[in-house]
């Protein structure tokens, strides 16, 4: 393996786990501020997910392919199979999570609970992650 692959590899790593320190930040403020129930925090709490989180669902992504094409044999590992899994569904709840805020009332009790519980399981498949990657 060249110089330059390697170097190529650890930028790639770099930025991979820098957009999921932003995200996991990002996941755990917005629940700290949604928890405290102020309706006036419903704007910042639309800005941090779209400046933050949604970069950094599409960037990780992104990173994680490019790393996988450079040194292909990290799809034959189970627990990295497992992880783009769980990713893939953080994703899922997260951008639903977003576009509760963008569309659906959310004066409404059931609403501010769907938004809470999709925020919690985004949260957690996060930390389900970092724990994946911990104990690898």
């Amino acid at each position: 393996m060249s110089t330059e692959s390697i170097n190529y590899y650890l930028i790639l790593k770099l930025l991979h786990f820098t957009g999921m320190s932003a995200w996991f930040g990002t996941a755990v403020s917005v629940s700290i501020i949604w928890s405290k129930k102020d309706k006036s925090d419903l704007n910042l709490i639309l800005d941090l997910i779209t400046k933050v989180e949604m970069p950094a669902s599409f960037f990780i992504p992104l990173t994680g392919v490019l790393m996988t094409i450079d040194q292909t044999y990290w799809l034959t590992i189970g627990w990295i199979q497992l992880k783009i899994i769980i990713g893939i569904m953080a994703i899922a709840f997260s951008h639903y999570s977003r576009a509760m805020l963008i569309h659906h009332d959310m004066k409404l009790v059931e609403n501010k609970q769907k938004f809470s519980f999709y925020r919690n399981i985004c949260l957690l498949m996060l930390f389900m992650i970092i724990l994946i990657v911990g104990y690898k």
